[in-house]
């Protein structure tokens, strides 16, 4: 679940971007819980108090007296690195809102499909780009889309990587899976969990990796890693810069999923 909190001085703008946003996450795959401010000073007292409560910010930049780029530019000289939407009624803005460094500027009235296009990058953004491990002789760090598929093999934790190579530590399955992306990784074997970036296809008791490896599957995951694999896939046909992979993947999964079932009938 995504927060997201908006900004706007107009009641009635916030219920309909409102309504827009839960549209759009849901199309995704995806809920939110949206928090709605009608002015700088209480949005600026949430965030101090609850840092951590906003994922994404939508921001009018002109809210009487106050001015949203300039509240935005605070925020990026603080930990919080929340991608920014703005919000306006006029294009002179732009190249003010630049300094913000956000994710989108939309005009009014916003364009369902301008906010969706904002929303995927912010997104985007948020998407882990890296793990670090913790082990007691070493620690250890991946950069998500290198990450394969990671195996157990007698206390031993092996993590194999696109380029072929191979990464031991001792470290317990289950403490890993608690640092990865939920959303990316999947446990698909009580001795396995698998990138869903790197998956080609899934049948019955197996899945087929982009290099070809085969990795099991067991018969209480099938469902949910199966499910899991869909819904990953149409994500990233809406998030992805590369979403011609993604389709193709995405078509082979389905295809794999109706054979299956169609021979079971």
């Amino acid at each position: 679940m995504y927060h997201i909190v908006i900004c706007d001085d107009e009641p009635i703008f916030l219920t309909q971007i409102s309504e827009m946003i839960i549209d759009i996450l849901a199309s995704m795959g995806e809920s939110c819980e949206i928090r709605k401010y009608t002015s700088i000073s209480e949005l600026k007292n949430t965030l101090q108090n609850t840092p951590k409560s906003c994922d994404i910010l939508i921001l009018d930049i002109m809210l009487g007296e106050n001015n949203g780029i300039s509240f935005a530019e605070c925020l990026r000289d603080t930990e919080n690195q929340i991608p920014v939407i703005f919000i306006s009624s006029s294009k002179e803005f732009v190249f003010d809102a630049y300094s913000a460094e956000p994710v989108g500027y939309i005009l009014k009235p916003v364009s369902r499909q301008k906010l969706a296009e904002a929303l995927t990058r912010a997104i985007r953004h948020l998407i882990p780009k890296s793990i670090i491990i913790d082990t007691p002789s070493r620690t250890v760090s991946f950069h998500i889309r290198d990450i394969t598929y990671i195996e157990i093999i007698n206390k031993e934790l092996q993590i194999h990587l696109q380029d072929g190579t191979v990464t031991k530590i001792y470290k317990s399955l289950s403490a890993v899976r608690e640092i990865l992306p939920k959303d990316i990784f999947v446990q698909c074997h009580r001795c396995y969990i698998v990138s869903l970036y790197a998956v080609r296809s899934i049948r019955r008791f197996e899945i087929t990796l982009n290099n070809h490896e085969i990795i099991p599957v067991s018969k209480y995951s099938y469902r949910d890693v199966q499910e899991q694999l869909q819904q990953y896939a149409a994500k990233m046909v809406l998030i992805s810069p590369d979403s011609s992979k993604i389709i193709s993947s995405l078509a082979i999964i389905f295809y794999q999923s109706i054979s299956y079932k169609c021979k079971q009938q």
